[in-house]
């Protein structure tokens, strides 16, 4: 977590230094939560998650970061599966609304992802043979102390300015899963972040609520301002 507001503090910095009255210094940093994370408190018995969300604006662009923390668990009759771990996304996202008077925000982006997390899957040996024979019945365990995941998402979505700097939004995320490591005898059923591992892609859904942190006044790059800039050009050079 430490790292991930270093990273994030440091890009701000080298952008107000090389350009802080430019065009693509930034303007104002984001910072959100899914509210989501509620819901499955109060209402899952599997999955737990806290996610909080920064981003970066730069004229059209937006530097992105996402961090959560997860748990899962899976109970059936004859086996008990527990997942824990930590998750991040870096990239970068594209505003198609960049003229938009209220700043609002209407994006494409890609991220890569990496995760970090322990699980742990506890067995009944018995319900493993296919037999008639009175095998007794007897619990076993394994698990992966140290592994991690590493995936590519596509994103798009939508960020609504509510009221004053308060934004509100979703983000739709198509996942490509890269590699799992550091795993020995347990095949990760679900990988924070990412999902359930059964398949390389999957399809993710998060809602934000947000408020926006401006450091100056965002010009907006109307057709209107861009004359106005040429025209001032054009005297400085007489």
């Amino acid at each position: 977590m430490k790292y991930f507001f270093s990273i994030f503090c440091l890009t701000i910095c080298c952008f107000n230094l090389f350009g802080q009255a430019g065009r693509y210094a930034p303007s104002a940093v984001k910072l959100g939560i899914d509210p989501g994370t509620l819901g499955y408190m109060i209402f899952s018995e599997k999955r737990e998650f806290f996610e909080v969300e920064a981003d970066i604006d730069i004229d059209r662009f937006f530097i992105v970061a996402n961090y959560g923390l997860s748990s899962f668990k899976l109970t059936e009759e004859t086996y008990i599966y527990e997942n824990d771990g930590s998750y991040l996304r870096l990239g970068a996202d594209i505003n198609f609304m960049q003229k938009d008077p209220n700043l609002n925000i209407a994006f494409f982006g890609l991220r890569y992802a990496t995760s970090s997390f322990t699980d742990k899957l506890d067995y009944d040996t018995k319900a493993l043979i296919q037999s008639e024979i009175g095998w007794p019945s007897t619990r076993e365990t394994t698990s992966n102390s140290n592994a991690k995941a590493n995936w590519y998402e596509m994103v798009s979505g939508l960020k609504i300015r509510v009221v004053k700097q308060l934004y509100m939004g979703f983000t739709v995320r198509f996942k490509f899963i890269l590699n799992v490591k550091q795993t020995v005898d347990l095949r990760p059923y679900y990988i924070p972040g990412f999902g359930k591992n059964i398949n390389t892609s999957a399809f993710g859904f998060n809602y934000y609520v947000s408020y926006r942190l401006p450091f100056r006044k965002k010009i907006i790059y109307t057709d209107e301002n861009k004359n106005v800039i040429k025209e001032k050009k054009k005297k400085k050079e007489k």
